[in-house]
């Protein structure tokens, strides 16, 4: 859903719908959730990324605010099950955190993308706290 021009820092299918996160310019970036032909929700807002480390991986996320809800977008990657030649299976996740009021209403998981699972391509920016949603 970003436009010509933008740069793509995420996208994904949930379902029949898609959100993405495009960089407009140097320091702002868009939210927008729907589809092609009707964007439901755009949030375009100063980059707020905070990242955290797991064993074997970690998360990044995005946040945009709007009024008393919160959509954060994250993508991470762990470790999984041990595999039978003794490396680890690597669990990718993605998708929309929707939080009101600091409290999670839905966790809405990617089920398809157009290109790589994590959030990208961000302009140079200081990294804000981690805050958890599970």
């Amino acid at each position: 859903m970003c436009a010509e021009g933008e740069t793509v820092a995420f996208s994904c299918g949930v379902g029949s719908k898609s959100l993405s996160v495009c960089g407009l310019a140097d320091d702002t970036l868009s939210y927008r959730f729907g589809t092609p032909e009707r964007v439901e929700l755009e949030i375009t807002a100063p980059i707020h990324f905070s990242r955290t480390a797991y064993s074997g991986g970690g998360e990044g996320n995005l946040t945009f605010a709007a009024g008393r809800y919160k959509y954060v977008v994250y993508s991470s990657i762990s470790n999984g099950d041990w595999l039978a030649d003794g490396g680890r299976d690597k669990i990718e996740r993605a998708g929309v955190y929707v939080v009101k009021d600091d409290k999670l209403l839905a966790d809405i998981p990617c089920k398809s993308y157009s290109a790589e699972h994590f959030i990208r391509q961000l302009p140079a920016h200081e990294e804000e706290a981690f805050e958890y949603y599970r």
